[in-house]
């Protein structure tokens, strides 16, 4: 039996004007596609748009991507480092 895990919020903040939307569309079914089902179930996403050249992934109210502080857009793999421990659903051993 998998045990329950806290819902998990993802928010993507990117640039409308400068077309970043496929970029976080793409990002977002990469993850969703990743996790699967149940685990998509505790995954909570916002997509905002914003100007300004920006592409900002936050995690549960914290920032843990910035493409205007890094210079380079994120990878799936830079993402999952901060949801993975999230969603990790560990079974319930079995009592003898």
């Amino acid at each position: 039996m998998l045990s329950v895990t806290e819902m998990v919020d993802l928010e993507i903040t990117y640039c409308q004007p400068c077309g970043h939307q496929p970029r976080a569309v793409d990002m977002v079914n990469q993850l969703l596609s990743t996790y699967g089902m149940p685990l998509n179930k505790n995954l909570s996403i916002a997509l905002k748009p914003a100007d300004k050249g920006v592409f900002d992934v936050v995690v549960d109210g914290k920032l843990v991507f910035s493409k205007n502080k890094e210079g380079h857009f994120p990878t799936v793999d830079e993402i999952k480092k901060y949801i993975d421990p999230k969603l990790t659903m560990p079974l319930e051993v079995a009592s003898k």
